[in-house]
């Protein structure tokens, strides 16, 4: 976050993220962080969160997901947040503009037709990512966050999503744009990606996923 006031978030002339273990060196909290979030989200994949797919229910997961890492797991951020160019939602307004987007939400086909088509998945998916994460409720964790609520969700139409079919640069870059053009089509193509089964063949669950993911066992 930039600002001329220091981020309550982060270790005193750092650019580390206040953690559990108090870990300060920044390698080493990421590892820890990859290394938690991946045991919470298989979790989430054999027990997902109940909820209306509102705020609340984001909150829940991304509480689920961080609950070891930050104490602060799954409450709504309190500072501004700009990452590059892009300056995200006033903490003042994302409790009512979320509110907005789960109203549009709860009388589309997402939530309400099991038979949705794929064309229509991707329409109202990649819409959707577009305003949750121009929201970004929360200080860190909301891309982990937006895809496990978007697993939920297409999980209604019986449909399994594979994210790792796209990588993380090219996540950015349709997150760049859609923020800066205010529209969920840059998302489109990688919504129909990962509407494609694993390219590499793995599930969430697969054990060789989980050990590729920690090389040290841990």
């Amino acid at each position: 976050m930039e600002g001329e006031f220091a981020d309550p978030y982060l270790y005193p002339g750092t650019n580390v993220l206040k953690n559990i273990p108090g870990i300060r060196d920044p390698q080493a909290a990421s590892r820890f962080e990859r290394r938690e979030t991946l045991v919470r989200r298989r979790e989430l994949e054999r027990d997902p969160v109940q909820g209306a797919f509102d705020l609340t229910h984001l909150r829940k997961i991304h509480r689920r997901l961080y609950q070891d890492v930050w104490e602060w797991a799954g409450h709504i951020r309190t500072v501004a947040l700009t990452k590059g160019a892009s300056t995200f939602l006033h903490p003042s307004r994302i409790e009512l503009a979320f509110r907005g987007i789960h109203e549009t939400l709860q009388e589309s086909a997402l939530l309400m037709d099991p038979g949705i088509s794929d064309a229509d998945f991707v329409e109202q998916a990649s819409t959707l990512l577009e305003q949750v994460n121009y929201v970004h409720p929360f200080r860190e964790g909301n891309g982990r966050t937006q895809r496990a609520y978007l697993d939920q969700i297409a999980a209604l139409s019986g449909r399994t999503l594979s994210w790792r079919n796209i990588g993380r640069i090219e996540n950015e870059r349709a997150s760049i744009r859609a923020f800066n053009e205010g529209t969920g089509e840059p998302f489109k193509p990688l919504i129909e990606e990962i509407l494609k089964p694993p390219l590499d063949g793995l599930s969430l669950l697969d054990e060789e996923l989980y050990r590729a993911s920690n090389p040290d066992g841990n």
